[in-house]
């Protein structure tokens, strides 16, 4: 049995895993008592974790203590890192090319965009290099920076209804965030589909919702992707 917690910006994925099969799976804000709660329920299972936040002291010494391993600290990957700065690479970022390696079978080349606070890109190529990608402001950080950075824009929030050519404020303000947003992950993809037409691309995140995915396209939703490469870090690493 595997536990293991995916802690965002804004949520901390909890999921139990037999195997390969995911048995429950919860979120909510991060703090010791969530996480405490699900260490009392699966006392007899190993522990892992990923994390885009830097934790207190009190919190590394409490994961510590109880013995659950960052995926740093972990020491087999399926997949060669040629990341020039390899301790800034994000846990999240890390984790999520690991459940797509365990998803594609260990199939290279793939991509694998998260939608959430920021927008990330990942790349593997064909030899089971992660090469790399790019970060940019997730939906909610447009929206907000718009509010926050001008005298008078309202702060408004993401919507999946959506003009291209906005005839007021409001609709000029969610057209140029929502397509601009869609824009930048379609060009993304297009542009790995012009090298690695076959390959497959993972889509994950919350805010994914809104960006249209086939898997005709072998474009697949897969909302889980971290917790499924914690899942797949802590049984190739028993």
């Amino acid at each position: 049995m595997n536990l293991v917690f995916d802690i965002g910006n804004t949520r901390c994925k909890a999921a139990v895993f037999h195997e390969d099969i995911l048995l429950e799976s919860a979120a909510d804000v991060f703090s010791l008592d969530f996480i405490q709660s699900w260490l009392t329920k699966y006392p007899e299972a190993k522990y892992a974790f990923a994390s885009v936040i830097n934790l207190t002291a009190e919190e590394a010494q409490f994961f510590d203590t109880h013995r659950i391993i960052n995926i740093k600290c972990l020491e087999l990957f399926p997949l060669k890192a040629d990341y020039s700065t390899p301790e800034t690479l994000g846990d999240d970022r890390l984790a999520a090319v690991c459940g797509a390696s365990f998803l594609s079978k260990n199939s290279f080349p793939f991509m694998v965009v998260q939608a959430g606070t920021a927008i990330t890109f990942d790349y593997v190529d064909s030899t089971g290099h992660y090469i790399g990608g790019a970060i940019s402001p997730g939906i909610k950080m447009r929206f907000d920076a718009l509010h926050n950075f001008t005298g008078k824009l309202p702060l408004l929030k993401p919507t999946s209804t959506f003009s291209e050519m906005g005839q007021s404020t409001n609709s000029s303000i969610i057209s140029g965030v929502m397509l601009g947003s869609l824009a930048e992950v379609k060009y993304r993809i297009d542009s790995f589909r012009n090298s690695n037409n076959e390959a497959p691309i993972f889509v994950a995140g919350g805010d994914s919702i809104y960006f249209e995915v086939s898997s005709k396209n072998h474009i697949f939703a897969v909302p889980n992707i971290v917790t499924i490469g914690l899942n797949y870090l802590l049984n190739i690493n028993s």
